[in-house]
């Protein structure tokens, strides 16, 4: 993962060490890399970037972080500790890197076989949710329903070992349109989108895209609003891990991510309630590594909607935010320049 300048790939993709990033100050493009503050993080990066883990390990202890993960994810973790701290004292970004409090982590379950036709109607069966506090950093409350389909009543095989959920609970659920009664219900006692900001974070697109959609358009009830942006916690992972090995791993599903973050799996597989406490142990770890955490994808409107199979296209399109890993995108600000001309970064590297 190194090259000839002995920087990893992590490194050379980092915003602080950027040739791309620079601040417009009286007319004059200043790159970020000849300001003080940004020439004493570069050195702190390559200092880290030479550590072995043992000698990584002992002064995250020191400073009392987090010391599980890959050797990346070490380094990862202590540049982005010292950056934070610059930051910080630089007034430049608060101490909490995320613009909502609280995150709604869903995990859909739905109906399946062992081998999907192309123009399968997927139906959701279990609907979870797990509530973060972003700012006292932990799970709080969860919500779950089981949910009784119409097209495909009775479950497959397949389907009831994969998702452990039985006939005999979904003969008993409510249909999709109470269910997600119950859930706004749920939103609203914890005065969610009232009083409180929040997102919903996902696994990926298909919880929201092609399970949420695709039950409203055969439910024929409206797509919720709360849930036409959403944090698609892989490419918050990606970005901000920002390894060759992540960035272009095939695989970069829950496991692979738990796996990455030297952490276990906790419940059942392909349960909707147990995954979405694992997607949640993720977005927590992310936080305390110091990621901006930013809602990054959005539902479309399609001019005819109608329910889709799995070789469809989704109908979700990026979020592109203005914030970068906990940093504004302080264009034109002179302040800002001030700021960073005039700050050092005192370190015990």
């Amino acid at each position: 993962m190194s090259n000839r300048d002995g920087k990893s790939h992590l490194d050379m993709t980092s915003h602080v060490d950027s040739d791309s990033e620079e601040f417009d100050c009286d007319n004059r493009r200043i790159p970020l890399e000849h300001l003080p503050m940004f020439q004493r993080l570069a050195s702190v990066n390559g200092k880290i970037n030479r550590m072995k883990r043992r000698q990584l390990i002992n002064i995250m202890n020191n400073k009392n972080l987090n010391t599980d993960g890959e050797i990346d994810v070490l380094r990862k973790r202590l540049k982005n500790h010292y950056r934070m701290q610059a930051l910080i004292k630089a007034k430049i970004c608060e101490s909490e890197a995320t613009y909502f409090p609280y995150f709604v982590v869903i995990d859909i379950e739905a109906t399946c076989t062992e081998n999907n036709p192309a123009d399968y109607k997927f139906e959701i069966i279990e609907f979870p949710a797990v509530l973060v506090d972003a700012k006292k950093r932990k799970i709080i409350d969860h919500f779950q329903a089981f949910v009784k389909p119409t097209i495909n009543p009775k479950l497959s095989e397949f389907c009831i070992k994969l998702t452990g959920i039985t006939q005999d609970q979904i003969d008993k659920a409510d249909p999709f349109e109470l269910c997600l009664k119950r859930f706004t219900k749920w939103l609203e006692e914890h005065e969610l989108g009232i009083k409180h900001k929040f997102s919903i974070v996902t696994d990926g697109p298909f919880d929201m895209a092609r399970f949420l959609y695709g039950q409203c358009l055969m439910s024929k009830i409206p797509y919720p609003k709360f849930a036409v942006k959403w944090i698609n916690i892989r490419k918050v992972f990606r970005s901000f891990y920002f390894t060759k090995q992540v960035k272009h791993s095939v695989l970069c599903n829950l496991n692979a991510m738990l796996t990455f973050l030297d952490m276990q799996f906790e419940g059942n597989p392909h349960s909707g309630l147990d995954d979405s406490f694992n997607i949640a142990r993720i977005c927590l770890r992310l936080l305390e590594d110091g990621a901006f955490i930013d809602q990054n994808e959005r539902i479309i409107s399609l001019k005819t909607p109608t329910p889709y199979g799995k070789d469809d296209p989704l109908p979700v399109r990026p979020v592109h935010n203005i914030f970068c890993d906990g940093m504004h995108s302080h264009s034109n600000n002179r302040w800002l320049v001030s700021r960073l001309k005039t700050l050092d970064l005192n370190d015990d590297i």
